[in-house]
């Protein structure tokens, strides 16, 4: 291989060649070297629970023809490290690394790059890696040597990809906003939540954190990314809970996602404040749980979904590509499958895709929601109108005119002009029944509304309050004013010639008892609405075809 390829080549994974060793903290590396005998080499080489792990490979071979080869390894939650390397001329030479030294290494996606120093014109020929509380073991399954060139490029490359992927992040953020903001609605929090866990988790496992907060660890790193995504996790079997039918998720299922829920936050947030004495359990119980919730969340989904459920169908259909790369990683992780590229680059897409697609799965529903909840309101509003108007007139009925009384009465209070309630009767109409029947009697009901109705003033209220008996308060006018309108009334129906489609029914009187409303405090409506009835009685007493006013309460009034 010539320099000029090797400069541009790809990692060489050496995860293979490596041998295990646990424990032995307070060893020197020349110590743990005449232990090489005991060292593990099996398949299970990582499955160590320990303060202190050491790796030893053989590497002379892969560098052939690297200019400047560097060591690259995952890093999730790792201690220091210690880089022991021995040259082919029996000489070593050790360099420690902390979390600061390790931290300015970084390389994105969550991977940090060594150098390999060269002696005398030749690189290491074995190395021995002490890694200190590796909170996950299993990350030593993807250890590499690759050109340094070509490891910064990757880095730029993950960077660039990193910054576009986290600027496109906003755009399902914005519209999660903007939906709660007019809707208001529990499951468009849970997935807001979601979209901050899944940015905030980017920038964590990108090393955009490092860039953003020139103080950040490692550790601070893990922490943030593992409480993000318990944040994420709790976010997502929420936001299935809510937005699956009910009847098909069925009380269980309902159930089984609020525990693993609440389960996912209180594990991780317990396993990030003991994890450095929870070497390997700790991934461990880590995975057991997430996967465990995953297993939750898609079975539900895919019951529900299996059962006609739409939304169901539309969010597997959103998790689908994030689940299937976060399932791969976890493979990955435990050393079942070989590392590939698309393990790294296709999560940024599928945590992308997941996003956008989930947000449109919420805006779906949202919008879904507001026409459903228009539609209930045209029914409320349909019902009120049933409930509330008068089905043979058209104008309002006793419930309605009961509900407004007070309002217009103290509505008029504050105009500070008079105000009256009149009761009107249609005189004879029993007659008009008997004699041309009930159709015709609808009809002239209907005619005499409409005439009521014609010459009512802006800010009156008319309704139909019983059989042939009406009720219209009149407003805003001066008492002499009120008095000519009910005149008119009277006039306008004795003028008027009344007839149905078959009869010629001729003319039809009215009958008005009117009644001046005091102030407010004496706006009882029982009270007045019987003064009112009283000077009905002696208006069809005294003839019909007349306005009666109310005595003694309306002396005044009645000498206008």
């Amino acid at each position: 291989m010539t320099v000029a390829k090797a400069e541009t080549a790809g990692p060489t994974n050496f995860s293979s060649r490596t041998c295990t060793l646990a424990g032995h903290a307070a060893e020197r590396p020349e110590e743990i070297l005449k232990r090489r005998p005991a060292f593990d080499c099996s398949a299970d080489k990582l499955t160590k629970k320990t303060d202190m792990l050491w790796l030893i490979a053989d590497i002379g071979d892969l560098q052939n023809g690297m200019a400047e080869p560097v060591l690259r390894f995952r890093a999730a939650r790792q201690g220091a490290v210690l880089l022991h390397s021995v040259y082919p001329d029996g000489s070593t030479q050790t360099n420690q690394y902390d979390q600061a030294e390790m931290t300015s290494r970084w390389r994105s996606p969550y991977a940090i790059a060594l150098p390999l120093i060269s002696r005398d014109g030749q690189f290491p020929q074995t190395v021995l890696i002490g890694a200190a509380n590796p909170w996950d073991p299993s990350n030593w399954n993807d250890i590499e040597l690759i050109e340094a060139k070509a490891d910064l490029a990757l880095h730029e490359q993950s960077q660039l990809i990193g910054v576009l992927v986290a600027g496109l992040l906003f755009a399902p953020l914005l519209m999660d906003f903007m939906f709660f903001v007019f809707m208001r609605q529990r499951f468009i929090f849970y997935h807001s939540l979601m979209t901050v866990a899944i940015v905030v988790n980017h920038i964590c496992w990108s090393g955009l954190i490092f860039d953003l907060f020139s103080s950040a660890t490692l550790v601070d790193r893990s922490w943030v990314a593992f409480i993000a995504l318990a944040i994420l996790a709790f976010g997502g079997c929420m936001l299935v809970r809510s937005l699956c039918d009910k009847d098909k998720l069925g009380k269980w299922g309902a159930l089984s996602l609020k525990f693993m829920a609440w389960t996912t936050l209180v594990t991780t947030t317990f396993v990030m404040i003991f994890a450095e004495q929870l070497s390997l359990t700790g991934s461990l119980i880590f995975h057991a749980v997430y996967g465990l919730m995953a297993v939750i969340a898609l079975g539900n989904l895919l019951r529900c979904a299996i059962k006609g459920d739409r939304m169901a169908m539309l969010q597997l259909l959103g998790f689908s590509g994030a689940a299937f790369i976060a399932i791969c990683r976890v493979i990955r992780a435990m050393g079942w499958i070989g590392d590939l590229p698309i393990f790294d680059f296709g999560f940024y897409i599928a945590i992308l895709a997941e996003a956008l697609a989930t947000s449109m799965v919420v805006g779906y529903r949202a919008m879904q929601m507001r026409r459903e909840h228009e539609e209930a309101l045209l029914v409320k509003r349909g019902l009120e109108e049933i409930a509330y108007t008068d089905e043979l007139t058209g104008i309002p009925n006793r419930r309605a005119f009961r509900a407004a009384f007070s309002r217009f009465v103290e509505s008029e209070e504050k105009r500070g002009q008079a105000c009256a309630i009149a009761i009107i009767d249609i005189d004879h109409f029993k007659k008009v029944n008997d004699q041309y029947g009930h159709t015709a009697g609808d009809m002239v009901l209907m005619q005499v509304a409409a005439i009521i109705r014609s010459q009512c003033r802006h800010g009156d209220y008319f309704a139909r309050f019983g059989g042939e008996e009406f009720v219209l308060l009149l407003s805003n006018q001066t008492r002499e004013d009120i008095a000519r309108s009910a005149q008119s009334l009277v006039e306008s129906c004795a003028a008027y010639d009344f007839r149905s489609s078959e009869h010629e029914i001729g003319q039809v009187t009215i009958s008005i008892g009117l009644n001046y409303l005091g102030n407010h405090a004496e706006a009882d409506l029982e009270t007045n609405f019987r003064l009112a009835d009283d000077a009905l009685y002696k208006a069809k007493k005294s003839g019909r075809n007349q306005v009666n006013f109310a005595l003694p309460g309306n002396l005044e009034f009645a000498a206008a």
